[in-house]
């Protein structure tokens, strides 16, 4: 398969994580304004394409040490981020329930809320870069680094298309903040696994 070609085969795989953790923001905090929702999407398409970079200029004599726990930081990350999204908001609901609970308030999210989520997201294809140039075959150094460029765009635009989308899904909730934060926080803790059941083996 041509380089270029398997280069975006790999964008669209990497990036499907992208997409489930954009969506659930757009589905979880819909106020995040223009700036913001862009800043989110470049992020994770930036983390996204630089950590198999990283991994790539690290190579061989690191791959064990990444093999070994990059999973595990964004399985923990991603999991907690998720819980606390899932545990906030019952309390909320079974507050109510009494007629206890105040005027439930649209959360935003911040900037280092997001960095957060772009490195739990990506670490794992930490592994990926040190078997990119066996897999795309490349007969010159800059396919490698257009490879690694072409994830990080392909990411950016899914993870927008995510935002977006999570959006949308949130007005057919009729902004129920409870309900859209135990989703995304189902979502976040379901990514978790995944990523940690791949990296163990047990998938892909």
């Amino acid at each position: 398969m041509n380089w270029l070609l398997l280069s975006f085969v790999f964008a669209l795989a990497l990036s499907l994580d992208c997409f489930a953790l954009s969506v659930t923001d757009g589905l979880v905090y819909p106020d995040m304004g223009r700036k913001k929702s862009f800043f989110a999407a470049g992020t994770f398409g930036l983390f996204q394409g630089l950590f198999p970079l990283v991994g790539f200029l690290l190579g061989l004599a690191f791959s064990q040490w990444i093999d070994a726990y990059d999973h595990w930081v964004g399985f923990v990350l991603l999991v907690a981020i998720g819980l606390k999204m899932i545990i906030e908001p019952s309390i909320e609901i079974a507050k109510k329930r009494k007629g206890k609970a105040e005027e439930s308030t649209r959360k935003t999210i911040t900037y280092p809320m997001i960095l957060v989520q772009g490195v739990a997201d990506s670490i794992d294809a930490l592994a990926i870069g040190i078997t990119v140039r066996t897999n795309i075959q490349a007969t010159a150094d800059y396919q490698i680094y257009v490879c690694f460029a072409v994830i990080a765009v392909v990411s950016f635009l899914v993870s927008l298309a995510g935002l977006y989308g999570g959006k949308f899904f949130n007005r057919i909730f009729r902004g129920k903040v409870e309900v859209t934060e135990i989703i995304g926080g189902t979502v976040l803790v379901l990514l978790g696994l995944f990523i940690l059941l791949e990296g163990l083996g047990y998938m892909g």
